[in-house]
Formats: structure tokens, sequence, C-alpha cells
């Protein structure tokens, strides 16, 4: 079992992990030949994160080998990670390779920059990680949801973290809503406040028809009415803890599954040709009516 690579875009590449640690403190890598992904599974409130990495964009001289496919599953800490990406901001010569200590397994970063003399000095970190056995990574799964009801194109997730945060202040959930005339809607309702947010003239993402199968993957469903909004309630805690991803991002669709979940994809550099998504999956909660 063998993993060696460069990493390029650190400060894109910490802004990444900063805002995975506002959901776990422990994330899982799943370390494979064409890409790395970034996996968090849940914990109390059920968020979850699945992050897909370029290899190309992220890291020079990538290299994993395996008896599994060539691929490596490992369970590392989100806040030791974001130490050593601090720590290598201001260089663009890091080899991230694992390793050992004794036999428990860790990730070295070796870390090459200049002194003010203008000495080369090279800092080494260690980061222990537990190794995730094939069997235990086969159990691991995106979460199933339905066909979403709705795919809209957000605002920037800053302006609406502020608004967001307004709200937080009054109530502890969240209605999101929108409909496929371009309208979002964030809402709270309380025995003593009902208070909206909606934005107008935004956009839907359209999707390519599967040549296999003919289904068009994400597109809305025929025959609902376009002002028709569809909505799903979540966590407040929850929602405030994805918009947490404002600064990695370029561009975000949201799609809502009506009394079900809202799934968000954060677009890492272009929409087009990203060097990374995130993937946030919130549940709904479920109606007292």
């Amino acid at each position: 079992m063998r993993f060696r690579t460069g990493i390029e875009a650190i400060s894109t590449l910490l802004k990444v992990f900063q805002s995975v640690n506002k959901i776990s403190t422990h994330c899982i890598l799943n370390l494979s030949p064409d890409e790395v992904r970034i996996i968090c599974t849940g914990e109390s409130d059920g968020v979850q994160i699945w992050t897909t990495l370029t290899k190309d964009q992220f890291f020079k001289d990538y290299r994993v080998e395996s008896k599994y496919k060539n691929i490596i599953n490992l369970e590392i800490s989100t806040e030791m990670l974001i130490s050593v990406l601090k720590s290598a901001q201001d260089t663009s010569d890091v080899t991230m390779r694992l390793a050992k200590r004794g036999s428990d397994p860790l990730l070295s970063f070796a870390i090459v920059s200049m002194s003010h003399t203008g000495a080369k000095m090279e800092i080494e970190h260690e980061v222990l990680i537990k190794l995730i056995k094939p069997p235990d990574w086969e159990q691991i799964r995106e979460p199933h949801c339905p066909e979403p009801d709705v795919h809209i194109v957000l605002p920037r997730l800053l302006k609406m973290r502020t608004v967001a945060e307004r709200m937080s202040r009054m109530s502890f959930q969240i209605t999101f809503s929108a409909n496929l005339e371009g309208a979002l809607t964030l809402g709270i309702t309380s025995d003593e406040v009902n208070v909206e947010t909606t934005w107008r003239g935004l956009s839907h993402p359209e999707f390519r028809t599967d040549e296999n199968d003919g289904d068009a993957k994400g597109a809305p469903q025929r025959g609902k009415q376009q002002g028709e909004f569809r909505s799903v309630t979540l966590e407040m805690r929850s929602f405030l803890r994805f918009l947490s991803s404002y600064n990695v991002e370029t561009s975000t669709i949201a799609c809502i599954c009506v009394d079900h979940c809202a799934i968000f994809y954060v677009y890492i550099g272009d929409q087009q040709h990203p060097g990374g998504v995130m993937t946030f999956f919130i549940p709904g909660l479920i109606s007292d009516t």
C-alpha cells in the first residue's frame, strides 16, 4: 500500500477542510487513481458531505497503489489537517505520503520553505490516521434521496448566510423553498413572528440526458405548476453550517426533495470545469401537522 503526492492550491484546499470541519471534526479520505473524495457521514443532525476533488487541480505527481483496486480509504482529523495546511500556506512545496510510526499508520507532510536569511528549511508534520478496510468501506454509501422537485442556482452564499443568521435569533428552524420561475424563499414561522426573504430572477440548471437510459437526470418533474413553491424545513444550525462553505464556492446549485431533504452542490472553480464539488445532504424536519 503506497500513497504519495505533492499538494497544489493549498489555500483552496484549506478552505475546503475548514468547511468540512464545520460539519465534523473527522472525515474519510477516499484516495483513488483518478480523484480524491472527502466524506463526512453525519453526526447527530444527519448532515453529510461528499466532496470530490480532481487530482490535476489540487495535486501533482500523484501516486496511489493498493491491493484493493489501487484505492486507499482512511479516517483523519480535520482539525489536524487544517493545522498542517495553515503552516504550509506560504510555500508551494508540500509533499503528502502514507507512512508508519511503529505499527501506527499516518500521513506525513513534508513542507519546504525558505527562512528570512534565504536558507532552505524542511518541516515534517505527522498526522495519525485510521485505515478503513475494504469490507467496512463497502458499507459507506451516499444518502438515497428521491428525485428532486426543484433545482435552482443560489445567490451568493454569503448573502444568504447574512439573512439566515438574523433569522436564527428568532427560530431554530428555517423553511427553504423554491419554484420553477426563478424564485427562492427563506422563511421562519413561530407564535411570535412570520418572516420571509425572497430572491427572484434566479436561474435553473440544465441537466444532460443520460444516453444509456434516456432519463433526464435532475430535470424538473413534468406537470408541476411553474409558480408553485416546493419546500423543505431544515434545522437552522445545520443550514448555517452548510452556508459556511461560502468561502470556497464559485456557484451553488440547490435541490429540494419536498419534506425529505435539501441537497446543495457547491462548485469549487468554474461550474463547467470545476476543480471539485462539495455535496451537502441536509435532512428535512418532520412537520408536526
